[in-house]
């Protein structure tokens, strides 16, 4: 799709291209019933007043967009370092942007991002085709998705997405697991209801710890909050806890520190996003990496490809391939012998 113009606006409201810039810059002297019928016109049509919209299509402005669900959450900070040191090298700059985990705040930014003058964007999404999203996509600008699944979008393969397959990294970690002896195996999955990756990572190791420890020791705690989530499963004797989500693992460790169980010798943790804290922790925390420097280097070269297609003037293909980036389990020193 287009972008809406002025001209659009214009002759939905019925009146002359002029009248509706001066309606919109808030000059001259136009009527309250004409005025109310342009402004009624521009947001029924989703007009974005950008002066720049026409060179944007025709030019490069060597400036992207990339927005990331929290930039206090490590794994999204370390995930910004490597998608921003791969534009620069290509000589982009980046407008970065968090969304706090919500819709609103997503749809903000992907919105002011659509009035600068963008090449593309790289997003990690929250788990709905939003309004903002949509329009975004409706906008025509490059856009690829990284980590998180949009269901809406991954079932039409109209946007690259480019996430991990949870699969290889949860089986190794099983292995690990049932090979030190331990055979009841708990999993938090954090807030499912933000991304579809989370709840597929849930999904696969009730299936593969099931397989292995059968599937009363496979135990998957109700998620009212991380901390009564690791207090249910120690009340179930769980041994070994696997955090699908790395904000959790890092609760836990402090939870445990706290009522003075010793990680690797009374409970073995697994978690996954390999951030910094994990390796330089005592002991270092074994994880199910998601090959984060792989995955930013993919977005990036992708965005790039796209970006120089439509500054060429190519169409855009029909559909994607999606990609899925294998998980690794990365062996440390927090999952001891039961």
């Amino acid at each position: 799709m287009n972008y809406v113009t002025i001209k659009d606006v214009a002759q939905e409201a019925g009146v002359s291209v002029p009248t509706v810039s001066q309606v919109l810059n808030n000059r001259g002297r136009i009527s309250a019933a004409t005025r109310q019928r342009v402004l009624d016109s521009a947001k029924k049509l989703d007009y974005i007043p950008n002066s720049a919209a026409i060179s944007m299509r025709s030019s490069s402005t060597k400036t992207v967009g990339v927005l990331v669900p929290d930039i206090n959450n490590s794994y999204f900070a370390y995930l910004i370092s490597l998608i921003t040191r791969e534009f620069l090298a290509s000589g982009y700059v980046c407008l970065i942007g968090s969304s706090s985990e919500s819709l609103e705040g997503q749809d903000k930014f992907l919105h002011s991002l659509l009035t600068q003058r963008i090449d593309g964007a790289i997003l990690v999404p929250q788990g709905t085709a939003s309004h903002g999203l949509q329009k975004f996509v409706a906008s025509g600008l490059p856009l690829v998705i990284l980590d998180r699944k949009v269901k809406e979008l991954a079932d039409g393969g109209r946007i690259p997405i480019i996430d991990a397959d949870p699969r290889p990294g949860i089986t190794a970690a099983i292995e690990k697991v049932k090979s030190q002896g331990h055979s009841r195996i708990g999993f938090v999955h954090g807030p499912t209801s933000k991304s579809p990756n989370l709840l597929e990572r849930q999904q696969v190791f009730i299936e593969v710890a099931g397989s292995q420890v059968g599937s009363p020791n496979a135990i998957v705690a109700s998620h009212v909050s991380a901390l009564s989530a690791i207090k249910d499963l120690l009340s179930r004797h769980v041994t070994t806890f696997i955090f699908g989500y790395s904000p959790d693992a890092l609760e836990a460790i402090r939870y445990f520190h706290h009522i003075g169980l010793n990680i690797g010798e009374d409970v073995s943790i697994v978690s996954f996003d390999d951030i910094p804290i994990f390796e330089l922790a005592s002991p270092s925390i074994s994880v199910i990496s998601q090959q984060q420097k792989l995955m930013g280097n993919y977005g990036v070269a992708t965005l790039l490809s796209l970006m120089e297609q439509r500054l060429r003037g190519e169409q855009q293909g029909e559909s994607f391939d999606n990609l899925r980036i294998p998980t690794v389990f990365i062996d440390r020193e927090s999952v001891g012998i039961r």
